[in-house]
């Protein structure tokens, strides 16, 4: 077995399909399948269960993918060292984040590239729980997120400037279209959609304590765990949101209203999480080296 044959089984399994896979690899099919199959009588096991639809990981197949996957993360760190030693950072950035992250992210991105521009990124979206386990197995360098830490000690947390909130409304749905800061009482009757509250606990708790003062709950018709699906909603109409501020500077919509709500201190807490127990390239640690705000 040779990485060669690890490589082509890697891309046969992450593919699913050994079509999809040949053209990924920029070989033929057949000599693919004769590849795959070549690997399994080597090692006495059968790697794929196949079908019409495509192919899917035996349990031996998943074994052998799992013990692989680090070694070709050891060789592409390997490559990127020695370019490295003499070309000066020329790596890649793999970054898991959330939605309301990425302006943020972006925005270091962007100068970071200016200063290294044979450097790469690669960026993942996931799950809370894919996210974490991602960044756990190397897959991914750093993960970006907003209002959740992901408990474990094997991780660092650097906390990232505080990010304000602001009411996000379709103009159809405003009943004060000129007024870009309005009391609290605006949000009465009006239908809210709100990040999931086990997510979001401080801004939410300071929303309905404000709410409750004036006598009155917010009406509620969504909760989800990521920005976008608010903003879906305030585009479509159904509901205001609150967004970062910096979500809404990074994207402007003709149709949606930007309002502060008026003596209610609504922020959010963005977090870069990595894990000092990775292996990290010269490009990763100057990557992060950047957000240079307080670590616990």
């Amino acid at each position: 077995m040779n990485t060669r044959q690890l490589e082509y089984f890697m891309v046969a399994a992450e593919c699913s399909n050994v079509t999809e896979a040949a053209e990924r690899l920029h070989m033929a099919q057949p000599p693919l399948s004769r590849a795959l199959k070549n690997l399994e009588e080597e090692l006495g096991v059968t790697l794929f269960s196949r079908s019409n639809r495509g192919v899917r990981l035996t349990d031996a197949g998943r074994l052998l993918y799992d013990e692989a996957k680090p070694l070709f993360r050891q060789i592409e760190n390997i490559q990127t060292v020695v370019r490295e030693s003499s070309n000066g950072l020329c790596g890649c950035i793999k970054i898991g984040a959330c939605y309301s992250t990425l302006p943020i992210v972006t925005q270091k991105m962007s100068i970071f590239l200016e200063q290294h521009p044979a450097c790469t990124f690669s960026m993942l979206h996931g799950t809370i729980s894919e996210l974490e386990t991602w960044l756990r197995d190397g897959t991914i360098d750093v993960l970006f997120l907003r209002n959740c830490i992901v408990e474990s000690a094997d991780f660092v947390h650097v906390t990232l400037p505080d990010d304000p909130l602001c009411l996000v409304i379709h103009q159809s749905l405003d009943a004060c279209p000129t007024e870009s800061t309005v009391d609290i009482s605006y949000l009465k009757d009006l239908p809210l959609c709100l990040l999931d509250e086990t997510r979001f606990p401080k801004p939410n708790s300071e929303l309905f304590g404000a709410c409750k003062k004036q006598g009155f709950s917010p009406r509620i018709i969504c909760t989800c765990y990521d920005n976008s699906a608010g903003l879906a909603l305030a585009l479509n109409a159904i509901a205001a949101t609150f967004l970062p501020v910096s979500s809404v500077t990074m994207n402007r919509y003709d149709e949606l209203h930007v309002k502060t709500i008026r003596y209610v201190d609504l922020t959010s807490c963005p977090t870069m999480i990595y894990n000092p127990g990775i292996y990290h390239t010269k490009s990763v640690d100057a990557f992060l080296s950047m957000f240079s705000a307080h670590s616990d």
